[in-house]
């Protein structure tokens, strides 16, 4: 019990700050949004044991490009093709091979789908004609009532196993228990909002699937790595790396589903 109200509090104050931000301006949000991109990359550079500077670079670009840079349009499909691409790559690894290794081909695609989700996240903060940050409030809060009812369905009655040699604490009964969690929350944003109108069922499955699949991902490099949690920045809950997982891999899903609707 001490650990959950550590982790409970703890979780609080990252949401909140996440949330003020979001609410005050895309300026500030900006700022929070490039801090913790720069913490969530260190912690990576040292789960697989090497440093890439040239990716602190790319992550701040990304994030701080004006909208009305010549070619933006040609930057966002650019950046949803390499993003989609590496995404996809790291899934098939993740459930198709799990030998993880630090080789270069490894390393550079999960690099690109981390950078680039940053870029997505700024991207669904301005979405719309008018500045609307209720997207990415529902993004972000989505997201956090999938895993906390995913980790408290699983810690209680999780007896059927995801991926155990990889996350032995993530079960089916916990995944099924944030999907229905999240499909209320996002059912009633949509009665009091009407932001996606018939779409919300969709996203309601999307955010579940992308999160769990970015939880996994970044249990597989911890395991490789022999660590149990990327950092110690959030008590009870590790790094912001292990914080963020699964709105990193969200974020594109997330920003291509508000396009197509």
């Amino acid at each position: 019990m001490k650990h959950f109200w550590t982790r409970f509090l703890s979780g609080l104050l990252y949401a909140s700050l996440m949330t003020t931000t979001v609410f005050y301006s895309n300026f500030y949000f900006k700022v929070l949004i490039s801090i913790l991109s720069i913490i969530v990359l260190k912690e990576y550079y040292k789960l697989i044991n090497q440093k890439y500077y040239f990716f602190f670079l790319v992550v701040l670009f990304l994030i701080w490009t004006p909208k009305n840079l010549i070619n933006y349009n040609y930057l966002i499909i650019i950046t949803c093709f390499i993003s989609f691409i590496s995404s996809i790559y790291c899934t098939i690894l993740l459930f198709f091979n799990r030998d993880f290794k630090n080789s270069k081909i490894n390393v550079l695609f999960t690099l690109l789908y981390i950078t680039t989700s940053y870029f997505f996240m700024v991207r669904i903060h301005e979405h719309g004609t008018v500045f609307s940050p209720l997207y990415l409030f529902l993004f972000f809060s989505s997201t956090w009532v999938n895993n906390i009812f995913a980790y408290l369905i699983g810690s209680n009655f999780g007896k059927n196993k995801i991926l155990k040699e990889i996350s032995p604490n993530k079960s089916w009964e916990g995944f099924f228990g944030g999907l229905f969690a999240s499909i209320a929350f996002i059912y009633l944003m949509e009665h009091y909002y009407n932001l996606f109108n018939n779409y919300w069922i969709i996203l309601g499955i999307i955010i579940p699937i992308t999160s769990l699949i970015g939880d996994l991902l970044q249990s597989l490099y911890k395991r490789k790595a022999k660590m149990k949690d990327s950092g110690s920045l959030i008590p009870g809950h590790g790094g912001a790396f292990d914080r963020m997982d699964s709105v990193i891999y969200s974020a594109l899903y997330y920003y291509l589903f508000l396009k197509l609707i």
